[in-house]
């Protein structure tokens, strides 16, 4: 995928740390603690608790909203690669507050769990929310490379290479994109932003646009 989930759950648990700020200069509510107490058990890597702890934490009166619980969660069980458990907090997130990241990573989900119309739905949601960001065109154009529809995966992965010209795996995919509706130069030409940016295994995109070729 383009996007990994450590990058995602890093900003998740970096809001964390916000609202535990907040929370030292508002009036703490019951379930206040209990959240703390299951970030420690998150950052102990005791799972299991941190989930429990969570899970209660959704019954008590607290400064935290549900949907932010709710990613928490969905956050442990991607840590656990439990991705249908995952999906299910994910949505839960999104259907109360949809965001950007949260139905990006929601897509990412859902891909590796081969619901890729769900996927591509979700991508969708989150253009329409913020159609000025990359992270979903990039990840959409991805989406149909995997499936052969290269024509489409050009469209969006040059607007993502518009939108975020600093990221170097949207120009080695979009490159390889290239290769497969049989423009070389243009191939090539991105290829070359990759390296210049430094894309980790570019050989690996390198060898994807010849196969492509081939066909």
């Amino acid at each position: 995928m383009i996007f990994c989930y450590a990058l995602i759950m890093k900003k998740i648990f970096f809001v964390f740390a916000i609202f535990v700020s907040f929370l030292l200069f508002s009036c703490s509510k019951p379930g206040d603690l209990t959240v703390q107490r299951a970030m420690k058990s998150y950052q102990t890597k005791d799972y299991e608790e941190s989930l429990k702890l969570f899970n209660e934490a959704l019954n008590e009166e607290s400064n935290y909203s549900p949907e932010l619980i709710y990613n928490f969660i969905a956050s442990i069980y991607l840590q656990m690669e439990d991705l249908e458990n995952a999906v299910v907090y994910q949505m839960k997130s999104n259907e109360l507050h949809p965001d950007y990241r949260g139905l990006v990573s929601l897509g990412m989900s859902l891909h590796l769990l081969n619901r890729d119309s769900e996927a591509e739905g979700a991508y969708r949601k989150a253009i329409d929310l913020i159609p000025e960001k990359g992270e979903a065109y990039a990840s959409l154009g991805a989406l149909y490379l995997g499936q052969g529809r290269a024509d489409d995966a050009v469209l969006n992965l040059k607007k993502a290479a518009d939108l975020e010209p600093k990221i170097a795996v949207i120009h080695a995919n979009l490159a390889v994109a290239y290769a497969a509706t049989g423009k070389s130069a243009d191939s090539e030409a991105e290829f070359k932003i990759a390296e210049e940016l430094k894309c980790e295994n570019l050989e690996d995109f390198c060898d994807r646009a010849k196969s492509m070729q081939k066909q």
